[in-house]
């Protein structure tokens, strides 16, 4: 059975999906916490990338929230 992955977000949609504001997901892309990419005059957010940062990271040690 095939996953539904949605490779790229609107910007709205990413801040639904995480539950944060969109004014939040402008800041974390700001930062460069947030890989995007521009397709014509659209802002998206690289959510293919977003999940391999993730499956890389989880292959390392595990890292104790508050620390």
């Amino acid at each position: 059975m095939a996953e539904n992955i949605c490779l790229f977000f609107t910007i709205n949609m990413f801040a639904d999906s995480v539950g944060v504001t969109k004014r939040t997901v402008e800041g974390w892309i700001d930062r460069g916490f947030i890989p995007t990419v521009k397709i014509g005059k659209r802002r998206l957010v690289n959510g293919h990338a977003i999940r391999k940062q993730l499956e890389e990271s989880s292959d390392e040690s595990p890292v104790l929230a508050g620390c």
